[in-house]
């Protein structure tokens, strides 16, 4: 679809995403997810912190707050709720960048990465974020009636 999307407005860069699905680690999904984003992301907010001086751990810290930051506003602006599930959800992201990335160096030739990718991210990550706020808006509306 978004091919299509982008033959019909006459866009430009058609790499919207890699195979993600073969991620071996959290880095290489964030790398491969939404490129559009990651370009953006490595362009205006890793490099600029390089440039001035940032150390690169710190640097990805901010870029992964940034995105948090708009995961959780494109969640409490709709939902009208302020709950930091999404928030959390990517901040989370940066400890299992670290502990995947061991993994796959302790197993180089391996898809352990791949399976504990799968794992985290459809049963702790999304399904998890998603339960919390239905939860959450189902117990504000019933307060509210």
């Amino acid at each position: 679809w978004l091919n299509i999307l982008a033959e019909l407005l006459q866009f430009g860069d058609r790499e919207f995403y890699k195979d993600w699905w073969n991620a071996r680690t959290f880095e290489e999904y964030w790398r491969m997810w939404n490129m559009p984003v990651h370009k953006w992301m490595v362009r205006h907010c890793y490099f600029p912190c390089l440039r001035n001086g940032v150390p690169k751990g710190i640097a990805v810290l901010i870029a992964f707050l940034i995105s948090a930051i708009f995961h959780e506003l494109c969640i409490a602006v709709p939902c009208h709720m302020f709950r930091l599930w999404a928030f959390l959800g990517i901040m989370f992201q940066v400890p299992l960048v670290v502990i995947t990335n061991f993994i796959q160096r302790k197993f180089q030739n391996s898809m352990v990465g791949n399976m504990i990718f799968w794992f985290i991210f459809s049963i702790f990550g999304q399904p998890m974020c998603v339960l919390l706020y239905y939860h959450d808006l189902m117990n504000w509306k019933n307060r509210s009636n």
